[in-house]
C-alpha cells in the first residue's frame, strides 16, 4: 500500500511539472504573437487612429506578463489571445481611417450617397461561402466564436479579390427603439468590417451598413429568435471599378 501511495505521489508531481513546463512555452509563443499583432497595429498608426482598441490590447499584454511572472500561464494565455484579437481590430480601424483620409471630396460625397442608397435597399447577392456571425444582447464586440468564422471569411474574400465587393449588414433583435437599433446595427457592421480589414481584407471592397431591428431569421419573442437576429450578414455583389483600388 505504501508503495502504491509513493508511486501515486510521484505521478502527481511529474504531471504538475509537465503541466508547468508545457504551458510556459505556449505562453511565450502567444506573448510573441500578441506583441507582433500589436506592433503591426502600431505600424499602421493605431496608436493615433484607434487608440481605444490599441490601449486595450496593450493593457491585456501587460496584465498577461504579470500573470506569467506569477506562474499563472493558463490565465495569461487567455489574456494574450484576447490581446491579439484586440490588436487585429485596432489595425483594421487604423487602415479604414487611413483609407477614408485618402479619399477626395468628390469620392467622399459619392461614397456617402452610395451608403445612403445601400441602407435603404435590400438586395440578393452571390454565394461565395461567407458565413454570418452573431452578437450578444446590446453588444457589438466580436465574440470568440465569431473570430474563426471571420478568419475563414477573410480568406474567401481575399481569394476572390477583384471580382466582388462585400456589404456587411448589421442587425439587431426587435427589442429597443428603432433609432437605438439602427445605431447598434451600424456598430456591429463597423466592428465586423474592422476585424476583416485587420485580417488583410482591403477596406475599399467592404461596406458597412445598418439594417436595425429584424425578425427576418427567426420570428417570435424567444431567446432563440433574439439570438438569430443579432448578427452581421454578408451580401456579395459584383465589384465596381470605383470600389477597387
Amino acid at each position: 500500500m505504501q508503495n502504491i501511495k509513493a508511486i501515486v505521489s510521484i505521478v502527481v508531481v511529474l504531471v504538475a511539472v509537465f503541466y508547468t513546463l508545457g504551458c510556459a512555452p505556449r505562453s511565450d509563443k502567444e506573448l510573441a504573437d500578441a506583441e507582433a499583432a500589436l506592433q503591426a497595429a502600431r505600424d499602421e498608426g493605431a496608436l493615433e487612429l484607434a487608440p481605444e482598441e490599441y490601449r486595450a490590447a496593450e493593457d491585456l499584454i501587460r496584465r498577461a506578463k504579470e500573470l506569467m511572472a506569477q506562474g499563472k500561464h493558463q490565465e495569461a494565455r487567455s489574456l494574450l489571445e484576447e490581446a491579439r484579437y484586440k490588436a487585429i481590430e485596432a489595425k483594421g480601424k487604423a487602415l479604414i481611417a487611413k483609407a477614408q483620409g485618402r479619399m477626395t471630396e468628390e469620392e467622399t460625397v459619392r461614397k456617402e450617397e452610395e451608403l445612403s442608397e445601400l441602407k435603404g435597399t435590400e438586395r440578393p447577392g452571390a454565394d461565395i461561402g461567407l458565413m454570418d456571425i452573431f452578437f450578444d444582447f446590446d453588444k457589438f464586440d466580436i465574440r470568440p466564436d465569431a473570430r474563426p468564422v471571420l478568419r475563414q471569411n477573410a480568406e474567401i474574400i481575399k481569394n476572390n479579390s477583384g471580382r466582388f465587393r462585400v456589404i456587411i449588414e448589421g442587425y439587431c433583435d426587435i427589442r429597443g427603439t428603432e433609432e437605438y437599433n439602427l445605431a447598434l446595427g451600424q456598430k456591429r457592421a463597423d466592428a465586423t468590417k474592422a476585424y476583416l480589414v485587420g485580417l488583410g481584407v482591403s477596406p475599399y471592397i467592404l461596406e458597412a451598413v445598418s439594417r436595425g431591428e429584424t425578425d427576418k431569421w427567426a420570428p417570435g419573442n424567444t431567446e432563440y429568435a433574439y439570438q438569430q437576429n443579432r448578427r452581421a450578414h454578408f451580401i456579395v455583389v459584383p465589384i465596381s471599378p470605383q470600389a477597387h483600388r
